[in-house]
């Protein structure tokens, strides 16, 4: 049985961040909605700090990276 490349976990924030993305650039312009992003990954990372003490810098990762992607392509 192979294992998954990519963590569940990681998976799940790639793909909130992309969504995150995608739905702030309907309200706003891209550099903004990259912005959007990061403090929703940023508020994440502090929640998970707060409740379960422990911030992730790898999560906060994987849900910027496809903002990251998705302004350099555009």
């Amino acid at each position: 049985m192979k294992l998954p490349l990519v963590p569940i976990d990681k998976a799940n924030h790639f793909i909130y961040g992309f969504f995150i993305y995608i739905i702030a650039c309907l309200f706003v312009s891209n550099p903004i909605a990259f912005g959007v992003v990061c403090l929703f990954a940023l508020g994440k990372e502090i929640k998970d700090q707060v409740v379960y003490g422990g911030f992730d810098i790898f999560d906060m990762t994987s849900t910027i990276l496809p903002a990251s992607i998705m302004i350099s392509v555009l």
